[in-house]
Parts: structure tokens; sequence; C-alpha cells
């Protein structure tokens, strides 16, 4: 694991105010995909349906934890559409799967490449979890563990006009990453209107693509609260720390990729029916040290979801 420039410790100073956020991996440009996987716990023979719509603006340009004016007039950003499920398979076991729709677009003002756009197929996540402490009006607590894969579902080779663009501009990261996850709830009542939450994943990106292009690899960290207004609404607000190591080709680092982050990662949920909810959340940038003499990186994102129980 990378140094921690921006510390842990002050992160979980940060949390005491009321917060929350979920679990994340990418596939490319930091689109997320863990994160809408629905990691709540299921019994078995529960089936949920997750679909999330994310714009995600990636035009800050930052030397270390800087932000530099851009002379470039460069913009960058990325829609990913997700459908998710998870399946209680039996007493403690789920099984969740997801897959994505990634539409990149770049574009330079001052290049003669002018604008690059790119979509398809994004990465697939695969993830089976193991829950053996439920939330219950006997207990108060909740742990889970999980073992999954993000699997290349589409192109990875993306070009223009015969000119092959950069890896982040691919929908599909074109390689395997091995992900191990866990999380921890508490109920601060009986009737669990309002949790602490934590979760931790770590995804192992050591197979490259069919150009020799590996990502690094990715830890994310994320913690906060969330409390149920009435019947119908909710919110959370949380934080996020991701840091991933340099990506390499053919075994030697890229130059400017790698780094640190931390995210305010809030959100608001309604309940439209028994079975169906619809979550309204975003993504800021708190702070950051990135490696390298410049990248771009995000600007902010927002989603949409509505999960749907059969």
């Amino acid at each position: 694991m990378k140094r921690y420039s921006i510390p842990v410790i002050s992160l979980l100073i940060i949390a005491l105010t009321p917060l929350i956020s979920n679990a994340a991996t990418c596939s490319c440009a930091g689109v997320p995909l863990l994160s809408a996987i629905d990691t709540s716990s299921t019994q078995p023979g529960d089936f949920f349906f997750n679909f999330t719509t994310e714009q995600h603006e990636i035009s800050d340009l930052v030397r270390g934890s800087k932000d530099i004016p851009d002379e470039t007039d460069r913009q960058r950003s990325s829609l990913s559409q997700t459908l998710s499920m998870s399946y209680g398979l039996a007493d403690n076991w789920t099984l969740s799967g997801l897959n994505s729709y990634i539409d990149h677009e770049r574009d330079i003002g001052s290049s003669f490449l002018g604008k690059q756009s790119a979509s398809g197929l994004g990465d697939a996540v695969v993830l089976v979890r193991y829950t053996p402490v439920y939330i219950t009006p006997f207990s108060r607590h909740e742990v889970g563990l999980g073992l999954g894969a993000r699997i290349p579902m589409g192109e990875d080779d993306a070009n223009v006009g015969g000119i092959t663009l950069s890896e982040d501009m691919h929908p599909s990261s074109g390689s395997l990453g091995k992900i191990a996850w866990a999380s921890y709830s508490y109920a601060f009542n009986q009737a669990a209107t309002m949790q602490f939450n934590a979760s931790v994943n770590y995804t192992l990106n050591d197979d490259e693509n069919d150009r020799g292009y590996a990502f690094g690899d990715e830890f994310n960290f994320s913690l906060g609260f969330s409390q149920s207004i009435g019947t119908k609404f909710g919110y959370s607000a949380g934080l996020r720390y991701r840091t991933t190591t340099a990506d390499e080709r053919n075994e030697f680092e890229i130059p400017n990729t790698g780094g640190e982050w931390l995210d305010f990662v809030p959100a608001v949920q309604y309940q439209v029916t028994d079975k169906l909810s619809a979550t309204l959340s975003g993504r800021l940038p708190l702070a950051r040290e990135l490696d390298g003499v410049l990248q771009f990186t995000t600007s902010y994102s927002y989603a949409l979801s509505l999960t749907y129980a059969l």
C-alpha cells in the first residue's frame, strides 16, 4: 500500500459529523462500479434490482494537491449506466452482479484533435457476500465480508481516425480485477432508523490488457451515517478515502497516474412504493494528493438510482 499523505486519522475525526458513503471500485477514468451494487443485507429469496445513471465531470487539473489553471480549455466527462442485482442465496449468503455501459467524452479546445468520444459496454462486477451478523430487533450490529471480480465486457481499444485513444477513454478496462470487500453497520436504535456505516474494499489489478497496460491497484475506505425520516424519506452523508498505485505498461510505471482522494458523498432517498425507491447522490472532492507532475481528476459527480425489490 502507498503512503497516506491525507491521514486516515483526520478522516476519522471529520467523520464524527453525520456522514455515510458507499464502497466503490473503478472501470476507467474514475467511473464507480461497486457503489452501484446494493450491499445491504439480503434475506434468502430476496431479489433486488438497481439502475444507476451517473454523470462524472473530470476536468480539474491538479499538481500534487494544488489546482492548476488549464490553458488547453480541456473538458472531460463520463456518463455511466449500470444495472445490478442482488439475490439472497441462503442464510447469510448473497450473490450480487452488475454490468455497465459507459460514454466517455473529451474536448481539447486548443488541440487539432478536438472532441473525442467512445462508448460501449464497460466492466462487470460479480460479488459473493457473507453476512454472519445482521441488524435485528435483538442485535444492533451487522458485519459483511465479500470476494469478487471485475470482468471486462466491452471495447478496450477505442480509436478515432485510426488512432487508439488513451486507456482512460476506453469503455472497458480490458483486464480482470480481483475484489475483497468488508462492511460494518451499527444501529443507534431498535428500529434501526439511524445507523453508522463503514466499508472497505481493495481491487487487485495485476492483469494486463492486450496492449500490456495494467491499471493501478485500488483501495477504498468509506464511513458515515444514514437516517430514515418517517416512512418515505431518508438521507445519508459520508466520506470516502481512495488511493491507487500507478498504472503500468509492460511493467513500467506510467507517469502522472496514481494518488489519493478524499470525497464527501451526500445522498437523499425517497420510498416511492413499498418495492421501489429512488436515490439522488453526489460526490465532491475535499482533498487530493496526486502523483506525478500534472493530472486531470474529478471535479464532481452526481447520480440517480432506482431500486426495485421483488
